[in-house]
């Protein structure tokens, strides 16, 4: 989902919510596919209400290298950028899971502030040189 979209469910909504079982094709290739829904993915976002946005995002991780080779060739990622990841599953990873959170997105979201560079030790803004 691009930034628009999930502004726009965000502004709808009167609290955080979750969106998962993204459809195959709308995120990375490592996110695994779940086996009995075939073209869901096993993954989840938390959005939080008011316009604020991704706060989490998480997923089941795809292990297998055929599957990760196939689906980096339909997904058009770049074998040269992401070569690690199917040269671990060649050799054999465990099946696995996890998340991440943006500690700024959840400060900027708590806070209420307007933008995410004002919750920045160190924000990076165009034309401002700082030492």
């Amino acid at each position: 989902m691009d930034w628009a979209g999930e502004k726009l469910l965000s502004l709808e909504a009167d609290r955080p919510f979750f969106i998962n079982d993204y459809p195959k094709g709308l995120r990375g290739f490592c996110d695994r596919e779940d086996p009995e829904r075939p073209g869901v993915l096993r993954n989840f976002d938390l959005i939080a209400h008011g316009g604020f946005g991704e706060l989490v995002s998480g997923s089941e991780r795809e292990a297998d290298y055929a599957t990760i080779d196939t689906r980096m060739r339909e997904s058009g990622a770049s074998p040269a950028k992401y070569a690690w990841y199917p040269d671990l599953a060649r050799e054999g990873i465990p099946s696995s899971a996890g998340f991440g959170m943006g500690v700024q997105r959840l400060v900027r979201f708590l806070t209420g502030l307007d933008a995410l560079w004002q919750v920045s030790a160190c924000p990076k803004l165009p034309g401002v040189v700082a030492p």
